[in-house]
């Protein structure tokens, strides 16, 4: 399995899925960007309270320096002045400095090849991918029990048109992602109370191959991380939902099929402000006009807010 080099990659924002994070690091600072365009600026440095106690310094920790783009340089936060600043600021120049040059190869290579799946009760199909890491080092440590979710707990955004035309609320007076819940609970469903879970290996060709020589190898893995058949009627209309919500994101996916990416430019144009924002990071673009006239929508509806 291959060895991580790189220092310029993308690893996915899940559980729930949020897209690719953009990373690029030195030996003493690293920059994350969830757009391409603002990147934070994070700097490796012992913790003030060890500096203030004069003990002996011990692991070394990020701390944000501050905000980078472009257009609008580097916007620095607020430092503990217990901090070397001079050193960070050194620090965060060489990092600017370096991370300029290769902006124009954007979105970096996906790096997180290790994914940890929800199996499906019945049949032990990958239902739902939890999580992902680099390495096989980070995979023991994440290695916990865990749960799909949907949406973050205080993201209320997911609206399914399926669920509101059956008079389904999102928002039921105690509950406000009413319709992230029930999305959540039909794939609980189908892990089972018991459920289960089991690590996979993404080659280079994409091609998944179990962690452990005793799983099985001939396994069908949702392309848009979340199974979407084996629904009955009723619950099949509110992935589509879920999938169609999502499609921005989804379209950072480098390893999606054309067909796939197609159906995908399709259902993200209905959000064109949030295709916009992540425009820098879709790898391919099959539709141009289509999406090209959607970004147009997307810089006027963000003038007219202005």
């Amino acid at each position: 399995m291959q060895e991580v080099q790189n220092n310029a990659f993308s690893i996915r924002r899940l559980n729930p899925f949020n897209g690719l994070l953009q990373v690029f690091q030195l030996d003493a600072a690293r920059a994350l960007s969830a757009n391409g365009q603002v990147w934070e600026i994070q700097v490796l440095s012992d913790s003030p309270q060890g500096l203030w106690a004069n003990t002996p310094l011990g692991a070394q920790q990020y701390f944000t320096f501050g905000l980078w783009s472009e257009t609008s340089g580097l916007q620095q936060v607020p430092v503990n002045p217990l901090f070397d600043i001079r050193t960070m600021i050194a620090a965060s120049d060489r990092l600017i400095e370096s991370l300029q040059p290769v902006l124009g190869q954007l979105p970096f290579p996906m790096a997180d090849r290790y994914e940890q799946w929800l199996l499906d009760e019945t049949d032990q199909q990958p239902l739902a991918l939890l999580q992902s890491c680099r390495t096989e080092n980070e995979m023991a440590l994440n290695d916990r029990p865990a749960k799909w979710i949907a949406t973050e707990t205080d993201d209320f955004s997911f609206i399914s048109s399926h669920l509101n035309q059956r008079d389904r609320p999102n928002h039921d007076g105690d509950n406000p992602r009413v319709h992230a819940s029930i999305l959540e609970a039909e794939v609980r469903h189908r892990a089972g109370s018991e459920s289960c879970t089991a690590w996979y290996y993404r080659n280079e060709e994409n091609e998944m191959m179990p962690y452990q020589e005793s799983q099985p190898r001939h396994l069908e893995f949702p392309a848009l991380l979340l199974a979407e058949a084996g629904y009955d009627a009723d619950t099949a209309p509110l992935i589509e939902d879920y999938i169609t919500w999502k499609a921005p994101q989804l379209l950072m996916l480098s390893y999606i099929s054309g067909g796939c990416r197609e159906r995908l430019e399709q259902l993200a144009v209905k959000q064109p402000v949030k295709m916009d924002r992540f425009w820098p990071l879709y790898p391919e673009i099959h539709n141009k006009d289509l999406l090209k006239r959607a970004r147009v929508e997307a810089r006027i509806r963000s003038a007219n807010r202005n």
